[in-house]
Order: structure tokens, then sequence, then C-alpha cells
């Protein structure tokens, strides 16, 4: 069993060097490093193209040119890994024993998914790669709009001496809080190990899985309803589809007490920006902190910046140094299995 992983810039040697490891298993590990994206910018550049092809035509691997020698590399190759270089028609006519495609994230838009299905290649990705960092990131953004850590130290940067804000009398211990979680994915999930930590009462809302479901993982399951007029936080942790866009709008907005914090670490179109934006104008909820917005990047004069019951980051949320070596772990124990 040959396995060939392309070494790119953000996955350099030393992060893909685990999965020599799976040589103790039989398998024939064979690195190559990629010369054609050698900066940050021809990375995200290559991510762009390829992402920007796949909506069009479903052919994003066909965006960037593969590395030359990882062309030559994988003529005998059972398996290959890549995170974004594209595993397009020549790797994969190239590759003729190819049996898995191996990809280092979520996303597979870099592989041209039709030849792989005509040819009966299987691709395995690294789903909830990023689930860590985007946990860490949600209970932060909890944090600093209910503790108002965020605008203190704007404030504080600018000279300012301030203890009061808009949510003053609304300060709350999160072992006190009502905490609503919509979605138990990977995410979800880790959001309630962490919130545990902190002894919030937890109830959780999935609307893609049962009630039952939910019991068995240990949760206490309710309607979505019963969950924004109870919950202190909601907390969003679904995938943007047809199903979920503007899940939260005005009607459920309502819904929330005028003291709650909406939290979305997710994804923009899950909430309806507009009725958000004017329901925190008018108080009818307490505050949001957001991660991810309609626009990105903000324009200077979005509505969300004049807000005073805001925390803002700019879609970071999954941004950490442990995402690739995360990938390649959880590709590597994917593999072993096989193997």
């Amino acid at each position: 069993m040959k396995i060939v992983c392309l070494s790119e810039i953000a996955v350099p040697p030393a992060i893909m060097m685990p999965m020599k490891e799976l040589e103790q298993h039989g398998a024939e590990v064979v690195i190559v490093e990629d010369s054609t994206v050698q900066t940050a910018e021809a990375f995200f550049g290559a991510m762009k193209k390829i992402e920007e092809q796949h909506k069009i035509n479903g052919k994003g691997a066909e965006a960037w040119p593969a590395e030359p020698s990882f062309v030559a590399a994988v003529k005998d190759a059972d398996i290959i890994v890549v995170h974004v270089s594209p595993v397009n028609q020549a790797v994969l006519d190239a590759a003729e024993k190819l049996k898995y495609v191996a990809v280092l994230r979520s996303g597979i838009e870099n592989v041209r998914q039709d030849i792989c299905a005509e040819r009966g290649i299987e691709v395995i990705n690294a789903p909830g790669r990023s689930a860590p960092a985007v946990a860490d990131c949600t209970l932060a953004l909890m944090l600093a709009e209910m503790k108002n850590i965020a605008r203190a130290h704007a404030n504080l940067m600018q000279g300012k001496w301030v203890t009061k804000y808009a949510n003053a009398g609304n300060v709350h211990d999160l072992c006190n809080c009502t905490v609503g979680i919509i979605g138990a994915g990977l995410i979800g999930r880790k959001v309630i190990d962490r919130l545990r930590g902190f002894e919030s009462n937890i109830i959780v809302h999935d609307p893609f899985m049962s009630d039952d479901d939910l019991k068995a993982m240990g949760y206490t399951p309710v309607g979505l309803e019963a969950l924004l007029r109870e919950s202190d936080i909601v907390s969003l942790h679904l995938r943007q589809s047809e199903q979920t866009k503007h899940f939260i709008g005005k009607a459920q907005l309502d819904m929330m007490k005028p003291t709650a914090i909406l939290v979305n670490t997710a994804r923009p179109g899950i909430i309806d920006e507009t009725a958000l934006v004017q329901a925190l104008k008018n108080k009818t909820i307490g505050g949001a902190a957001l991660d991810v917005f309609a626009n990105e990047p903000l324009n200077a004069d979005d509505s969300l910046l004049a807000l005073d019951n805001v925390t803002l980051t700019p879609h970071l949320a999954g941004t950490s140094a442990d995402t690739c070596p995360n990938s390649v772990k959880i590709i590597k124990e994917e593999l072993m299995k096989l193997l």
C-alpha cells in the first residue's frame, strides 16, 4: 500500500511527518513538497479560484495546476493525501492504482469528485478539524459580550475608564445562565462540553436530530420556541443550507428574552441580519456576539458597527495553529483504519 502525501505551505513537511507512522502498519509513505504555492497570498488565491470554479461547474480542481512532481509520484499510489492543492484530471489520470483521496479539510472542492465517482475512488475528508478552535471562540464570545470584555478593553486603550455598559444589571455568571445550543454536531457538542465546566444549565435543539437521539447523547432536548424563550444565551451551530437560511429571523428574535445574547460562529445566512440589527437597536434582545457576517469584510458604515450591544470578530473563530496538525491526525487515524 503506497501513500503519497503532498506537503504545501499550510502543511509543511514537519506537520505532514506523522503520516510516516503509517509505515509501522505496512504502508510506504512518500511526502512530496509542492513548489507551486510558495506564499500565503498564492495559497489563498488558489483556494479562492478553486472554490469559485467549483460553484460554477463543480470542477474547481481544474482552476489551479497540480504540482508536477506530485503528478509524477502518484503513478503507483493507492492513496493520496492533499490539503488544498488540486486533485484534478491530470492527477487522477496519472494515478493508475488509486483507491482513496484524502483531503486535509472539511471541504473537498479541490477534488474532481465526478471522476472519482466514475472510477470508484473514495474521497475522505477531515470534518471537525477546526471544531476545538470554533468551540473555544464561541465560549470566548459569550464571556466577552456578557462581561463587556472587548468594550472595556477598547475604552481603556482610548484612555477611558468606563464601568457601566448597555447591559448594566444583566451581567450574570455562566453558572446562573441557561444556554440554548442550536445544533448538536461536532462543534455544538464541544461547546456543550466546555459549558459543563461553567456549570451552566444547557438545553439543546437540533432540527435534524430526534429528541431520543439527543437524550441518548445526554442532552436536554427542547423545541425551538422553548429554547428561545428560556435561554439567556443562544448559540448557533448549524450548517448553512436552504433549510437553515434565516433560521433565526424577526419572529424568532421576538421570542427571545430582552436580556438574552445571540452568538453566531457558524454561518451568516442562518440569521436574518437585517432583523437582528433592528432587534439590537430596539433592545428586543440584550446583545449579540458574531464572528460571521452577510458582507465580509464589513463596510465602514455597516449598521452593526454603530451598536453598543455587540461583540464582533472578523471570521476568525476557526483560526488556530493546531488546525492543520488536527487535520493530519484525523486523516492518519482514518487511513490507519483502512490499513
